[in-house]
């Protein structure tokens, strides 16, 4: 393989200004398919198998016509006014708003006397939404918010719009922040080669690479389901990878040129040794991210694959794009002075292999560090441990308008909806219901005698004497009355079994109101809206999910075994994700070491370097962890505009994406002092040369992608915002802590027992070599 990379730079140096425009030419390509399809992201999360997805799909097999998405239209009343004092713009509101194209009904809180808080200061208009593939399209967003705005304007009332009329869709996928990091990655590249076109080329490989991966994304953005988060999370490890695997080859590239090789020699032996370490580790990542297909949660699959498919991209743009731009710029990747100096070496036609600078920071620092070993490293494992003391009050959650930023639409409407009508108003759940008796006569004239009962009552109280009125009625309104009153009957009584359940339901602990919402024409099936008494992520609110569902509360609630429930909505679908993942993540967590151990063995030909990398790698999993719930769940610093439980997916894709990055800094820094033992045989000796060797690579590909995780901290969208810190910190804690303090210390105490492996097991093992 070394040899098949070694002889790729070489072309890619010869035939660069092609390899250059076949790029160019990729992208243009792609891009104009891109816009030719159109972008496409869906925020809808399914998971096949969970009880919520299975009875989701029933309710819609049983009503097709009805929108899956809802929404509501909150407003709050002035100080000293009701809303009954603007019936009339609330209902030209609610009437304007039914008119929009993909809604398919709209209801006046004056039609549905529970949609008014009981001091009439709060209401809501119910707008039913007909999405496609589970979202709502923009359009038709733009437009209700356009209305609401102007009632707003017009009457003076707190107008706000909530659930599936909020655009939760990612802003600009590279804001300030991000292009702030991208510029402090590119200083830290200055200073480490101190050249501006040495450190250029790995910022336009980056942005090759994310151009690259992106528009291609995108054009399948038709054909696969996107998630919004997808796209900005490939293009955060796009960047952060695009510059570190870059930097590898360059930096291997100037060693090779200062030592005497020709230009294009030192081209393909900087693609044979730093390209094939750069394929392994590419390798370590792809398949930490497509190992997220184990928890079995299509959105999360593709996630996984996204962002793995843009590492790979960029991979493959280092190895052939960096060779490439290293035959057009030449000698200028080092500085004027630098040039001289190799332009006289390389004219003596000499090849001299530079050893370890004994008088550079990184070894002095190395000998500091075993000088003082015991106290360095008690002090690092105090710091993480510091760090990871509030994992154990991890909390897994979802975005929902309850952790909204403060401000927003949908976190208004959230308290608005709670003030007037409780916390459980926001997380409605949904019982689908079936297997009713039909209705029969007896009930059918249960259902007119209360009709009646109620309308003489509604008389009563205006002054009117039923008895008196009827008297006075003609014959034909009679029977007009009378035919109204048969078809109300035939009506209401499709809902009388639905009511008795509906009754039984609400008295089941937890819950504040059950009202039955739709039926089947012959009433044997129907959905119940249920209103908990909790807010959606309450614990309060999950155990009555749970109860809900047990068949001891069903046959309560049924009385026998024939009526069957299911409970779904936004609430009971988000519970089933969270336990999911949940239960995923030790799962993922456990292939993930198990993959750390068995790459790590065939790389070093080890036991213990690979047990001592994957309990490093766990020391940064747990502080990233703590520092994520301190800073996102309990809001220290300020840096969460709504602080609350962590998104349920990220801890699974920060560990994908933290474990292959931590193998990156693993493998360049104990591949040098494999090499270094090999040729001295004293492991501490080696240990400490190579350290100084592969340390300063290390601290600038840390830096850079501390850099670049940490401009998405910027980023508008919550998700992103705390995906980023995760990151930040991990590889902070990794790069720094782990690999650069703790390693180097571990490796001295380890002496030659790091390097022991069984006879049986190295002949059985492959033949690996990380850097060709």
């Amino acid at each position: 393989m070394a040899r098949r990379l070694q002889r790729l730079g070489e072309v890619m140096f010869k035939f660069k200004w092609w390899i250059v425009l076949g790029w160019a030419l990729l992208i243009a390509i792609l891009s104009i398919v891109m816009f030719q399809v159109g972008p496409k992201t869906d925020d809808s999360l399914s998971i096949p198998g969970t009880e919520a997805q299975k009875t989701l799909d029933r309710f819609k097999e049983l009503f097709p016509d009805t929108g899956a998405q809802s929404a509501k239209v909150v407003f709050e009343a002035p100080s000293g006014k009701t809303v009954q004092d603007f019936s009339e713009p609330i209902t030209a509101l609610t009437t304007d708003v039914a008119k929009v194209d993909n809604v398919t009904n709209a209801v006046s809180p004056f039609t549905l006397a529970s949609a008014v808080s009981e001091d009439k200061t709060i209401g809501y208009i119910t707008v039913q939404l007909q999405g496609n593939d589970g979202t709502v399209p923009e359009s038709t967003i733009s437009k209700v918010n356009s209305l609401v705005e102007d009632a707003r304007q017009e009457t003076g009332l707190t107008i706000v719009a909530g659930g599936d009329l909020v655009n939760n869709k990612p802003g600009e996928i590279l804001g300030v922040g991000e292009i702030a990091g991208v510029v402090l990655a590119l200083v830290v590249l200055l200073v480490t080669l101190g050249s501006l076109i040495a450190a250029g080329m790995p910022i336009i490989t980056a942005l090759v690479a994310v151009g690259v991966s992106m528009t291609a994304l995108f054009s399948l953005s038709h054909v696969i389901s996107l998630d919004t988060t997808a796209p900005v999370l490939a293009v955060m490890l796009g960047l952060a990878v695009g510059i570190d695997y870059s930097l590898f080859i360059v930096n291997r590239y100037r060693t090779y040129v200062k030592e005497g090789y020709a230009l294009q020699d030192a081209a393909g032996r900087a693609i044979a040794t730093a390209g094939n370490a750069v394929v392994f580790a590419a390798s370590t990542v792809v398949i930490a991210l497509v190992s997220l297909s184990v928890v079995q949660i299509p959105f999360m699959t593709v996630m996984g694959v996204a962002a793995a498919a843009t590492v790979a991209i960029a991979a493959i743009v280092a190895l052939t794009l960096v060779p490439a731009l290293l035959g057009i710029f030449g000698m200028h990747v080092f500085g004027r002075k630098a040039r001289k100096q190799i332009t006289a070496l390389q004219d003596a036609h000499e090849i001299h292999h530079e050893k370890v600078n004994h008088s550079t920071i990184w070894y002095r620092w190395g000998e500091t560090l075993l000088k003082y070993r015991k106290s360095i490293l008690l002090a690092s494992l105090a710091v993480i441990v510091v760090l990871a003391l509030p994992v154990t009050k991890l909390q897994l959650g979802l975005p929902t308008d309850e952790t909204a930023a403060p401000g927003s639409s949908q976190r208004q409407a959230y308290d608005l909806l709670a003030k007037g009508f409780g916390p459980g108003y926001n997380g409605p759940l949904l019982v689908v219901v079936e297997n009713l008796d039909e209705v029969n006569d007896a009930q059918k004239s249960a259902v007119r005698q209360q009709i009646m009962q109620q309308y003489q009552q509604e008389l009563t109280a205006q002054g009117v004497d039923p008895i008196a009125m009827q008297m006075a009625m003609t014959p034909e309104a009679q029977a007009q009355a009378a035919a109204e009153l048969e078809k109300n009957v035939e009506q209401f009584s499709q809902f009388y079994n639905l009511q008795q359940v509906a009754e039984k339901v609400s008295q089941v602990e937890g819950v504040a109101d059950a009202q039955p919402a739709l039926t089947t024409d012959n009433g044997t099936k129907g959905v119940i809206q249920v209103t908990p008494t909790t807010g959606p992520s309450d614990e309060e609110t999950i155990n009555l999910v749970s109860n809900l569902r047990s068949a001891e509360t069903q046959k309560g609630i049924t009385g026998g075994d024939s009526i069957t429930l299911g409970v779904t909505g936004t609430t009971a679908l988000q519970i089933d994700i969270n336990a999911k993942l949940a239960a995923a993540l030790p799962v993922y967590l456990g292939v993930v070491v198990g993959l750390s151990l068995l790459i790590l063995m065939l790389a070093f030909r080890s036991i213990l370097i690979p047990i001592k990398a994957t309990l490093g790698f766990l020391l940064s999993v747990f502080a990233m962890f703590g520092a994520l719930v301190a800073v996102f769940q309990w809001g220290w610093f300020g840096i969460a505009d709504a602080p609350g439980p962590i998104v349920s997916f990220i801890p699974i894709i920060a560990i994908g994406i933290l474990f292959g990055l931590a193998m990156d800094y693993e493998f360049f820094l104990v591949s040098g002092m494999q090499e270094a033992f090999h040729k001295t045989k004293n492991p501490k000796q080696a240990a400490l040369q190579g350290f100084a060797v592969g340390s300063r690579v290390v601290v600038a590909a840390g830096l850079i992608m501390v850099a670049v995780f940490a401009g998405f901290i910027t980023n508008h969208d919550a998700t992103i915002q705390s995906m980023g810190f995760a990151l930040a910190l991990g590889i902070l804690v990794d790069a720094f802590i782990v690999r650069m303090t703790i390693v180097p210390i571990v490796m001295s105490y380890l002496d030659r027992s790091a390097w022991w492996i069984p006879k049986w097991l190295d002949k059985i093992l492959p033949k690996v070599s990380i850097e060709g």
